[in-house]
């Protein structure tokens, strides 16, 4: 019985002091969660009324999935960003856990301005030529050209 009760009581330490971590690490993020949501509601408000100015068919119901998988792809950047520098960068004194989380997120923000800049320019009717995907490809393309065409087609695949 003395066996179990030290397991117990060390289980409920360990998941105690871990949960207080997790919600400490959960509040220095507040703000790139707020981010997210700011980027997530642009991106769904720009691409609505861009299928409206066209006179495009949407639905509500596949615009509402495609924006909560944004959410939750976006998220995830954050948490595993967060999680790499609690598990590894902190302890070896590299970098913070807010710092490897805003580099995490910074690539879903990459993504996510991208679609916003086109829907804006497609609402106002200016050719949008620039794309910081595109520009990514380049360079991948420059260094490897077979790495740089199974990005490419991994990007278009994700479209669809």
């Amino acid at each position: 019985m003395a066996g179990n009760i030290t397991t117990s009581t060390g289980k409920a330490f360990v998941v105690g002091t871990m949960s207080t971590e997790a919600l400490t690490a959960l509040f220095d993020l507040r703000w790139m969660l707020v981010l997210i949501v700011v980027l997530i509601v642009a991106d769904f408000w720009f691409g609505v009324s861009e299928s409206i100015k066209r006179n495009e068919h949407f639905r509500f119901s596949r615009a509402g999935r495609r924006t909560c998988n944004k959410a939750v792809d976006y998220v995830t950047y954050l948490i595993v960003g967060s999680v790499l520098g609690l598990a590894i960068f902190e302890p070896l004194g590299w970098a913070n856990h807010v710092t490897t989380a805003a580099i995490g997120l910074g690539f879903g923000c990459i993504w996510e301005v991208d679609s916003i800049v086109g829907h804006v320019c497609a609402l106002h009717g200016i050719k949008n030529t620039f794309s910081v995907k595109r520009l990514i490809i380049a360079l991948i393309k420059r260094k490897n050209a077979d790495i740089g065409e199974a990005v490419e087609e991994a990007m278009d695949n994700n479209k669809n």
